[in-house]
This record gives structure tokens, sequence and C-alpha cells, in this order.
């Protein structure tokens, strides 16, 4: 909750200072755009602006909780695997296991280093050796191979969707496009005036706060790896490793 209150007072600062400086300097400009009707085509402007941040936001939203799923059905595949190669004889247990916490350590490294939407040669590794050795060991655990086959390609599908929408982004040329919409109604919303100046100034403010806040929202949607709202980390992976082999 902090980080979000320090951007909106990060935001209300300046514009505090620039509201008061332009009622100060433009005070005529002001009442006179007013009466001419500037409130309707305001009202025009920020209905447009709101269709497509809405568009943009509910694009952004169904690739944040694809990928959010896809790590969670990640963090559940590696468990399953985990669990079932408990019913494995040795060497092959071992084995398995060790390749799976090998992949979660090389996927936590890799996460930490900032490469979360990169196809990492460690982590193939791991797979590629898990792989193997699940096609070695088929003979001895028959019984086993529907639930650790089909468990180990359920695996391979939630990496690769995981890396996926990692990788989908909002069009620059669009966030760029709602970012000027998004600085142009707030300043065309200082030369939409009401008589009382405290009664303008909190009118005007919650307005451009909500239009900011869009703007954020549309911001930490597409970048979900970064510190926000909706930042996805890598602590369940964390967790999962603790939590099978009592070490990070």
């Amino acid at each position: 909750m902090f980080p979000i209150l320090k951007r909106i007072l990060y935001y209300f600062l300046p514009f505090t200072l620039l509201f008061f400086y332009i009622h100060s300097q433009f005070e005529k400009i002001i009442s006179q755009s007013t009466i001419n009707g500037l409130t309707g085509f305001y009202s025009v402007d920020a209905l447009i602006f709101g269709l497509v941040v809405a568009f943009v936001i509910n694009r952004e939203w169904e690739n944040w909780f694809n990928l959010s799923e896809s790590v969670q059905r990640e963090i559940n595949t590696i468990r399953e695997i985990w669990k079932w190669s408990d019913h494995a004889q040795e060497p092959m247990k071992t084995s398995m296991q060790n390749h799976l916490a090998g992949y979660l350590r090389a996927l936590i490294s890799e996460w930490k280093k900032g490469e979360k939407d990169v196809r990492s040669p460690v982590v193939d590794i791991e797979l590629d050796n898990l792989r193997a050795q699940l096609a070695k060991g088929w003979p001895a655990v028959e019984s086993l191979s529907i639930q650790l086959f089909g468990a180990y390609g359920n695996l391979i599908d939630a990496r690769n969707r995981r890396l996926n929408f990692s990788r989908q982004h909002v069009p620059i040329l669009l966030k760029r496009v709602v970012t000027a919409a998004d600085i142009i109604l707030i300043i065309l919303s200082l030369f939409v005036a009401v008589d009382n100046i405290l009664l303008d100034y909190l009118f005007t403010g919650a307005i451009t706060l909500m239009v900011f806040s869009l703007l954020l929202v549309v911001y930490d949607l597409d970048n979900p790896f970064k510190p926000g709202i909706w930042q996805i980390t890598s602590e369940g992976y964390e967790a999962l490793l603790l939590e099978l082999t009592g070490s990070k």
C-alpha cells in the first residue's frame, strides 16, 4: 500500500503547484474557456480516453492473468512430479529430484538476474536431463509412466506459456498515445473551472488522479516483474524449493 501512497504524493505535489500557478496567472482565460464550452469538449476527450484505456487495461489484465496462472501451474506441476517420483526406486528417485531441484535453482537464479522472459540454457539442460532420466527409467516405473510423462508434458507447456506471456507488452506506439492523452487530459482539466477555488481544486484533483491512476495501471500490468501493484516475483519458486529440499 505504501508505494501507491508514495506515487499519489509524488503526483499531487507538482499538480498542486501547477494548479494554483495556472489559476493565478490565467484566471481570465480559464473563466472564458469555461463559458465558451470547453467543458463539453473535455467530456468528449475524456470519454474517448476512457474507452482506449479500458481496451488496453482489459488486454493487459488478460495477459497478466495468463502469466500469473502459468507461473502457478509451473510450480504445481514441479511439486506433482516430485511427489510421483517418491514412488520410484533408487537411483531414479534421487536423480529426478536432483534435476527438479536444479531446475528450480537455475530458474530462481535467472529470475534474480532479470532474465525472466529468456529461455535459459541452464534450465533447458535440467529439463533435458529429466527427460532422459524418464526415458531411461521407464521400464522400471511402467506403472508410474502415465503420471510422470503427463506431468512432464504439463511442465514444458507451463514453462512455454510463462515465457510467451512474459514477452507480451503493449505496442510502444499505443503506450505513447495513451501517455500523451493522459497528459493532455490533465493539462486541459486545469482550464475547466468552478466558482469556488477549493471546490475546483478538489474536483480537478479527483479527475486528474483518476486519469493518472489509470496510466499507472497500464504501466504496472505491462511490466509485471517490476515493483508495482501487480508484481510477479520468484517467491513461489523459492518457497517450493524450500518445501521440497529444505534449502534455498
